[in-house]
């Protein structure tokens, strides 16, 4: 069957917004984006009408960990004192609630993230298991397995669960958690794996203040916990640069790297990331609730690299949502257009996960897009609209 899907705006992303534009679909894919008086005339189109709406791409949710989601009452609980208090906080709730394979919450959020418009996501667990979550889901999944451990000990461990992982499922995609806390061999046999086979690695960076302390001289709170956990055994060497100068120096930065939050990055570490064309991701709702900071959005942008948007887990996030993620950007940076802050939620999160259906609407492209309800903020311009509505906004999945 041949649809064409009418709507008063049509937002490929990427080309300029159309007015009383439409979307042409047959078996599942777009065959053409334009003005409705231009394709009418396609021969055996059904004609739908949706009145008072915006046709968008699918939202895409570029870093979320979904095995944390049984752990959101911690994400709603007063800012943390610094960013090791979180984790410290995180690690006892983690221990009292352990899901043990039990994703009742995590399949409950995926779904809520479909309902909200999300149609793509990459999730990071620390289970093995956690790769069953998004099985079978509506939105389309991508996991990765983390693996993080400072100690000689854990190296060796880890090291052996890659190798063991290889000879029983070669298609699992692991990452490592952060500079912080991943040995410099652990982080560059993970992404040597990663990039022998082609796959994307996310990986925490430059989120906190604490992070940057630890690195530089291997104190401060950070340097206080992992000595209490009893797993500094000082065979690490803190490097003595901040996050992706250190990740460069080890060889990890390329463009299959992901970098999420950037926070705290210095002139040159920008600079670093454009050279190597290597991706990035903001949290702004995580940051916000973490109190790291903010995103040096401006600068990023002005070195030509189009990030992606994610919500981080709700144990640091109240809301994981990709609409108020936009909303707080846009207060963070009110002097980001709109207009790239939805590129970055759809066209910069497809691109950063490699899935080129997705984050547009263009010929060939996979019919699954949304009308979002225009008729709540009809007084404000499109983009503005959709990129400060937040949780108030109301979609429906079209194909």
């Amino acid at each position: 069957m041949i649809f064409l899907h009418r709507a008063p705006f049509v937002v490929p992303v990427g080309e300029p917004l159309i007015t009383d534009g439409a979307v042409l679909t047959e078996n599942g894919r777009i065959i053409d984006v334009g003005r409705f008086v231009d394709l009418r005339i396609t021969p055996g189109a059904g004609i739908i009408d949706h009145p008072g709406t915006i046709l968008t791409p699918s939202l895409v949710n570029a870093h979320i960990h979904l095995e944390l989601a049984h752990l959101a009452e911690l994400g709603q609980r007063e800012t943390p004192k610094n960013f090791t208090e979180w984790i410290k906080s995180l690690l006892v709730l983690r221990e009292e609630k352990e899901v043990h394979g039990n994703f009742l919450e995590a399949q409950a959020l995926l779904d809520s993230l479909y309902y909200s418009g999300v149609g793509l996501a990459a999730d990071i667990g620390n289970l093995s298991k956690s790769r069953e979550i998004g099985a079978g889901n509506r939105v389309k999944t991508h996991f990765f397995w983390e693996i993080l451990g400072l100690s000689r000990q854990a190296e060796e461990r880890n090291l052996q669960q890659l190798a063991n992982l290889d000879r029983e499922n070669k298609d699992v995609s692991c990452t490592a958690h952060a500079p912080y806390s991943t040995a410099a061999n652990l982080l560059q046999s993970v992404k040597k794996r990663a990039g022998e086979k082609k796959q994307l690695f996310p990986i925490h960076t430059a989120e906190s203040a604490d992070e940057l302390e630890f690195l530089h001289n291997g104190s401060g709170p950070l340097r206080n916990f992992v000595e209490e956990k009893g797993v500094w055994d000082g065979s690490f060497t803190p490097p003595g640069c901040p996050s992706v100068e250190y990740l460069d120096r080890l060889g990890i930065l390329d463009y299959l790297t992901l970098c999420v939050h950037c926070v705290h990055l210095s002139d040159k570490e920008i600079e670093l990331l454009s050279l190597r064309q290597a991706k990035v991701c903001f949290c702004p709702g995580s940051n916000r609730y973490m109190g790291v900071g903010k995103a040096p959005v401006e600068k990023i942008l002005a070195h030509n690299i189009l990030p992606a948007l994610g919500t981080d887990s709700l144990a640091s996030n109240p809301y994981c949502s990709i609409w108020e993620e936009m909303r707080i950007l846009c207060q963070d940076h009110p002097g980001i257009d709109p207009a790239m802050v939805f590129t970055m939620a759809t066209r910069g999160g497809a691109e950063a996960l490699g899935e080129a259906d997705y984050g547009t609407l263009g010929p060939g492209k996979v019919a699954r897009f949304l009308a979002v309800d225009y008729e709540q903020g009809a007084d404000l311009e499109t983009f503005e609209f959709l990129a400060q509505i937040g949780g108030q906004v109301k979609i429906e999945w079209l194909k």
